[in-house]
């Protein structure tokens, strides 16, 4: 994954006052979301989250839904079951989801900041990471693009 994208979740992480941020991004074939970039995440959690069904979990339903997805507490959310043992093991008690949505309306994953706590985030903290998904997909079309370009300049 380019610099790029690992410094826009690192900055929405920031912005957030989160302890953790992720980028998945979605397998179409598979109609999963595979955690990409990762700040602060512990590996246990990520493995224990796994690929990521839509609708499952506060990623896969942000962007199922294509909106913002909120699990306060991932120990008592019956929508956070599937993972609720890796939260338990990790510390990481409660998450945010954005959908990261390309300019056509294509849904290409979404941006998640965690946290150690029980928490929900304000609607500025939302709106201020829907922006940070409008870049991470601005840079993933560019990325998507520059790579197709050289796959058609080395075939030329």
């Amino acid at each position: 994954m380019s610099s790029t994208l690992h410094e826009l979740v690192r900055l929405a992480v920031s912005a957030a006052k989160s302890e953790a941020g992720s980028l998945s991004l979605l397998d179409e074939e598979r109609q999963v979301l595979k955690i990409t970039v990762t700040v602060g995440l512990p590996e246990e959690y990520v493995k224990g989250c796994g690929d990521i069904a839509l609708g499952d979990q506060c990623c896969g339903r942000a962007a199922l839904h294509r909106k913002a997805w909120i699990v306060a507490d991932m120990l008592t959310d019956p929508l956070f079951a599937s993972a609720r043992e890796a939260s338990a093991r990790t510390g990481i008690r409660s998450a945010f989801s954005v959908p990261v949505i390309q300019a056509d309306g294509k849904v290409l994953g979404s941006l998640a900041c965690h946290y150690r706590k029980p928490f929900t985030p304000t609607a500025y903290e939302i709106e201020r990471n829907h922006l940070f998904a409008t870049l991470i997909a601005f840079a993933l079309v560019r990325d998507a693009d520059h790579a197709q370009a050289q796959s058609v300049t080395t075939q030329a």
